[in-house]
């Protein structure tokens, strides 16, 4: 019996002490698609793309009436890793019309999901309510 108590007291001392503070794992590049018409019976007039990579970032992309914006947490700061993207109108963040945020796994990350290569979003569709204007959008893992 002694033996044990020797035996447990080694592996308590062992495992015991400071713990390191780890990161999150590196996840994978995201890039986001918008694009956008003036209304629903005009053809597409422009279409961006814009990418995160591994660390927190902001990016806004503006059309005419509308504009997109997606932000990222990579995860370091509050060990939480997430994609929120809204759509406002042009010049007045006040005014959003279309706001989701995707909670992402830290171990794995985002995994495209959707057919038509629509990534892990889908395609999502937004409208300027007087103008008309669409805005279409979709993320992916890359």
């Amino acid at each position: 019996m002694k033996w044990f108590f020797v035996l447990l007291g080694l592996l308590l001392v062992a495992c015991g002490g400071e713990t390191a503070v780890s990161s999150p794992p590196k996840s994978e590049a995201i890039a986001c698609t918008v694009a956008y018409r003036a209304g629903v019976s005009q053809p597409i007039e422009r279409e961006e793309s814009i990418a995160f990579g591994d660390s927190d970032s902001e990016q806004t992309v503006a059309f005419t009436d509308l504009e997109f914006h997606a932000a990222y947490s990579a995860g370091e700061l509050n060990n939480e890793r997430a994609l929120r993207v809204w759509v406002t109108s042009a010049g007045d963040e006040t005014a959003v019309f279309h706001s989701t945020l995707y909670q992402l796994n830290l171990n794995s990350g985002p995994q495209n999901q959707f057919v038509g290569g629509h990534g892990f979003t889908g395609l999502n569709y937004s409208y300027h309510p007087t103008s008309g204007a669409e805005m279409q959008f979709w993320c992916e893992a890359n």
